[in-house]
């Protein structure tokens, strides 16, 4: 609360996991999804 959060909710934490790619909220139809998912496969072997 000193450093300005007076709420940290459950929608503020998924924004933050959004934005640090932990979630892929991207549509199966959609083709960043495919990358995305590429790339995550690709960091999990290494």
């Amino acid at each position: 609360k000193k450093r300005g959060f007076k709420f940290c909710g459950p929608v503020i934490v998924y924004a933050c996991m959004q934005a640090m790619g932990m979630v892929n909220d991207h549509e199966v139809r959609c083709p960043r999804y495919k990358e995305i998912q590429k790339q995550e496969k690709a960091r999990k072997r290494a």
